[in-house]
């Protein structure tokens, strides 16, 4: 058991199981659970109690920060803590799971450096794969893994809110526009094309989340008695 996607004979090992490294990165996963328990309860349940009142553009203003504090906690805890404990526990000495994706500049950028683990597999077992295997040029590669990955991506919410509806595609075919215009000098490794990056991820991200949310409350009792109360 290794945390990568990718099989290899060999895998760089470490010499030493770090008990200290270990206890850290598990007691930091417990805490931000903690906080991510709090913040649900808090500020993201009691919305979802009213969700079939608001307009969601009043769910989003009052979700665009928890949302996203729950994104990056929940980034933190997985990629930081959890992949990083299990890499100790088996010796793994590879622990780049993640790049600076936050200093991103186009989203193609983001999607090669939030995780490493999947955009290896894809690179190596989709785009790879589709050209040598299946004679597809450059691009019809490129846009095959993307649809790859958005349905995976789907399929996963799918499974979560036992129901299809598709926003996270939609809003994922609507960045294909972006990406060669994200690539001219003018936003590619310049702060003007992190803004852009941050503006769509701050918007994106909790609208999205508005909408499935959205769609699953009014079919679903969202929230529960105690969140319905503070709502109250």
């Amino acid at each position: 058991l290794s945390p990568t996607l990718v099989y290899e004979p060999y895998y760089p090992r470490t010499k030493r199981f770090r008990i200290s490294y270990f206890a850290e990165k598990v007691l930091l996963a417990i805490s931000m659970m903690n906080a991510c328990t709090v913040v649900m309860t808090s500020s993201v349940l009691p919305t979802f109690a009213r969700m079939n009142q608001l307009a969601p553009w009043e769910a989003l203003s009052e979700l665009i920060v928890p949302i996203l504090f729950l994104w990056i906690l929940v980034f933190f805890i997985i990629f930081e803590c959890m992949l990083n404990a299990i890499a100790e526990l088996t010796y793994f000495a590879d622990r780049q799971f993640y790049a600076d994706w936050w200093n991103s500049t186009t989203f193609d950028e983001f999607a090669r450096k939030w995780n490493k683990p999947v955009h290896e597999f894809l690179l190596r077992h989709v785009y790879i794969a589709s050209m040598h295997d299946h004679d597809l040029s450059k691009p019809a590669a490129t846009f095959a893994t993307f649809l790859f990955s958005m349905l995976l991506h789907e399929m996963i919410l799918a499974t979560a809110f036992e129901m299809v509806q598709g926003w996270l595609f939609l809003f994922s075919l609507m960045q294909l526009p972006l990406i060669p215009l994200m690539r001219n000098p003018v936003f590619k490794g310049k702060r003007l094309g992190n803004l852009v990056f941050w503006w769509g991820t701050i918007t994106g991200i909790p609208l999205v989340a508005v909408l499935y949310a959205k769609e699953y409350c009014r079919v679903n009792v969202c929230g529960g008695p105690a969140a319905a109360a503070h709502a109250a």
